[in-house]
This record gives structure tokens, sequence and C-alpha cells, in this order.
């Protein structure tokens, strides 16, 4: 199988592949560091408290999720046609595909994990900021986001790739029907919550499970997603 010529096909571009999501981390990075030095300096210990419990919250991390969520639409919408247009079976793409989602979870997911190990470290790089250690990537010990971060990339990127591999297959009705879909059950969850006490107790109850609950289900969705994607791409059509 020719699954090497599928990986340079989706790594071929360094920059977009490796360089321009690190760049656009450095520069959030950055931002954050610029941040906190201002509050240190104008607000003292007491705001540095603040800001550091703030800031558990803070998305800026997306600076560098971000690009990787929209892998898997990329993988399929971009890459897919282009592959088939190659020579390269289905078997082959969605094989070599599936390794490079793999690897990226692995590579990304160790570098915010190297990330969080030195802010913790270092007292949030002396300013009492944070980037790496947030909810969104695992509050606990690193393992935990070492973890965390690699199912939560490769969750986004199987139901990225999953989603757009449903459009190659039946096209814009499955968008019209999906999209429809999903925002009818955020409205009535959102409806649930404002309008039913018992609706938002269980809702909130559900929120707070642990931390192995939640990966639990974000593997989950990874697993639906990859069943999903394999299964429509055998018979997807190139758009």
């Amino acid at each position: 199988m020719r699954i090497r010529n599928v990986v340079q096909l989706h790594t071929v571009n360094k920059m977009q592949a490796f360089g321009w999501p690190l760049l656009i981390m450095c520069f959030s990075l950055a931002i954050v560091l610029a941040i906190g030095a201002l509050v240190g300096n104008l607000g003292g210990p007491e705001a540095r408290e603040g800001m550091n419990t703030g800031m558990q919250y803070n998305g800026a991390i997306f600076a560098l999720l971000g690009p990787l969520i929209g892998f898997g639409f990329t993988a399929m919408g971009q890459y897919f046609p282009l592959a088939l247009g190659l020579g390269l079976s289905r078997r082959e793409f969605a094989a070599g595909t599936t390794l490079v989602f793999l690897g990226n979870a692995v590579f990304y997911a160790a570098i915010i994990t190297i990330g969080k190990v030195i802010e913790v470290a270092t007292g949030g790089f002396g300013l009492s900021i944070r980037f790496f250690d947030v909810v969104y990537t695992g509050l606990g010990e690193w393992w935990q986001t070492l973890l965390q971060t690699f199912l939560l990339i490769i969750m986004v990127m199987l139901v990225g790739a999953a989603i757009t591999t449903a459009f190659h297959r039946w096209g814009q009705p499955f968008l019209w029907v999906f999209w429809s879909s999903l925002a009818v059950v955020a409205v009535a969850i959102g409806a649930g919550f404002m309008l039913s006490e018992g609706f938002r107790s269980t809702g909130l109850e559900i929120l707070a499970m642990g931390w192995l609950p939640w990966m639990g289900v974000t593997a989950a969705l990874a697993l639906i997603g990859a069943a999903v994607w394999l299964t429509l791409v055998r018979r997807a059509q190139a758009r």
C-alpha cells in the first residue's frame, strides 16, 4: 500500500502542516505573556492571583488547537479529491490519513504537555499566567494533559473528517439537515436549562462529571467519528 505517499501528500507543505500552527501558538503565547506582565506591574500580587485563577478558562490555546480542529475537514475536503486524482485508492488514503491524524495528535499533545510542565514549574513563566494549563487541556497531572489533549485532537479531526465525508456522500442536503438538527438540539438544551429546574440540575451533574468519565465521552466520540468516516469514505464522491 502507498501509505507513505498519502502521508507526504498531507505534509508536503511543511509550513501549513507544522510551521503556521506553531508560529500562531507562539504569537498567542507572547500576547498572554504581555498581558501577564502588564497586570503584574499595574495590579500587584493580588491582581496576579486573580488573573491566574481566571485564566484557567483562557482560550488562547485554541490558537494551536483551532487549525487542528479544521484539519479533519481539510483532509477530506482538499486532499481526498487530490489523492483520488493521483491514482491512490480509498483504502490507501484512509490508512495514510489515519496515520497522519495519530501523528498530529501525539506531536501536538506532547508540545502542549511540555509547555504545561514548564509553565507550572516556573509559576506561569514567572508572571502567573496560564496558557497551557487550562481546563481544555487538563488541570491535573502532566499525563492527564497528555491523554486529554491527545483524545481532544484526535476526536475533532475524526469528527471533522466524518462530517466532510458525509457531505461528499450526500451533498448539500446533508449539510442542511446536519446543521439544522444541531441547531435544534442546541436550542432545546438551552431552553431546558432556562425553563426546567430538573433539566438544569441534571445538566449540571453531567457537566460536573469527573475527569475519567469525560475522557470516556471524548474517546467514544472519536470512535464514532472514525467508524462513520471509514464507512462512508468507501463510497464518497470527490467534489
